[in-house]
């Protein structure tokens, strides 16, 4: 599907910044350097961590030259933290001016926390707010999203539709009946979600017989993972619906909404302009690539206005495609689709495998899958795995398997992605994490024990 919602009138309650988000690239950068002249002075004044790190700050007058500068990672942030808690040496705040805190579970599964004053909430509101605005939820709309408001970042969604104006029904992550029952009422015509939980959605409506068509929801936006790109589970999640889907991204570091896939659905949008600066990297030597149509790299951030916690040269993670920096919705930001995470990627016999490739290939023989798999490897495997790599695929509890779908699985993974895989088909009540996002690499002590 493509080209204006269903029933939508893109010219009404149209409050997104025009003269911003329509910018040519030499404009993008005038407003950029403007905040960041501010910001770098700030930091050299008020952040001991980035007066430490960075002591020619000052003498990056552009952000242009922003690639001059070492990047920082998730593991600097952390260090932070721990140097000084609660807020760490990055603060670049008052400890009283940090108004919001939100939590994230670090990597010894201790939650840490990403604080911000009362203008870093600012900010997210108006990046966020561009970014489902771009996604085509505008204010006449009836909004049920299953994003939590508890202490992780995705809850500021919630503030984010209140500010585009729409009618917002919000539901706890994996309550099935209540978004259900407010899908069957007609209480809604937009729904919010992960593509794991919009999936789960669709395999609940074959069980049950649900027409997901006589639901009344016409555009579904999903994000907190990788997969709403994917285009057969795009499809998958549209047909079941017979409704428009399309995309949005971020990151807590920076801020949980960065992009928005508008109705074209072409990629997502970058829609942090003024505020966020944007650079592509080789994620494997750092090198700078140009932002044109068709590069791949890691996309590395600089927070432009951000006080609490703010980051320079940040490596998100996150492993990009550029599909276009032009549209036809007239927004002039770089559009991308995210090809996974750096840290799920491995490595068979010397070629790079993102697990959402894994899932385009079996997403493609649905509904005889449901669409979800996850790798499973030795937990005390590095980057580099040998054949065969273990990939479980979940089915509806009933299903009745084809005898050589697994066979089938496996050589079209074979031929598309080169590498030779061990389909193990596992029921959904077994498969777990049903109700929000699906790990797309789990580790397992010798690759041993079931979901």
């Amino acid at each position: 599907m493509s080209g204006a919602l269903p029933g939508d009138d893109c010219g009404r309650d149209w409050i997104w910044d025009r003269e911003v988000e329509t910018a040519s690239h030499d404009q993008q950068v005038a407003l950029a350097d403007q905040a960041w002249k501010e910001q770098a002075a700030t930091l050299a004044k008020r952040s001991a961590f980035h007066a430490e790190r960075l002591p020619n700050l000052s003498a990056i007058g552009s952000v242009r030259d922003l690639h001059l500068l070492p990047t920082m990672a998730k593991a600097d942030t952390r260090r932070a933290l721990e140097d000084d808690p609660p807020f760490g040496t990055n603060l670049g705040a008052a400890p009283a001016d940090v108004k919001r805190v939100f939590q994230t579970s670090g990597s010894s599964g201790r939650p840490s926390v990403i604080a911000l004053t009362a203008n870093d909430v600012g900010a997210w509101s108006v990046i966020g707010s561009r970014s489902y605005y771009a996604t085509g939820i505008h204010a006449h709309h009836s909004v049920l999203t299953t994003f939590g408001a508890g202490p992780f970042v995705a809850g500021a969604t919630h503030a984010t539709l209140d500010k585009i104006g729409v009618r917002r029904v919000p539901v706890g992550p994996g309550d099935l009946e209540r978004v259900l029952a407010a899908m069957e009422s007609g209480l809604v015509d937009t729904l919010l979600a992960t593509p794991s939980f919009a999936l789960y959605l669709a395999s609940v409506f074959d069980e049950r017989g649900i027409a997901g068509s006589e639901l009344g929801v016409q555009h579904l936006v999903v994000g907190g993972e990788p997969g709403g790109g994917i285009p057969a589970v795009r499809n998958r999640i549209e047909n079941a619906f017979a409704a428009h889907l399309t995309e949005a991204a971020g990151i807590g570091d920076v801020s949980p909404s960065l992009y928005g896939e508008c109705p074209a659905q072409d990629g997502m949008h970058f829609c942090g302009q003024g505020l966020v600066w944007p650079e592509l990297v080789d994620p494997d030597t750092e090198a700078s690539i140009a932002i044109e149509a068709g590069a791949v790299g890691e996309i590395v951030y600089t927070a432009l206005v951000r006080e609490a916690m703010p980051v320079v040269r940040f490596r998100s993670g996150d492993i990009v495609e550029i599909t276009d920096t032009s549209c036809s919705c007239e927004r002039t930001s770089f559009k991308v689709r995210i090809l996974g995470r750096s840290d799920d990627t491995f490595i068979v016999r010397g070629v790079n495998v993102y697990p959402a490739a894994i899932q385009s290939v079996i997403a493609e023989f649905e509904p005889r899958v449901t669409g979800r798999s996850r790798v499973v490897l030795p937990e005390e495997a590095g980057v580099s795995v040998e054949p065969p790599i273990p990939v479980e695929v979940e089915v509806l509890d009933d299903a009745v398997i084809e005898a050589d779908l697994g066979g089938k699985i496996e050589a079209a993974l074979r031929s598309r992605l080169v590498f030779r895989a061990a389909i193990t088909f596992v029921s959904r009540s077994d498969f777990g994490d049903a109700d929000y996002k699906t790990r797309p690499v789990i580790r397992r002590p010798d690759n041993q024990g079931g979901a």
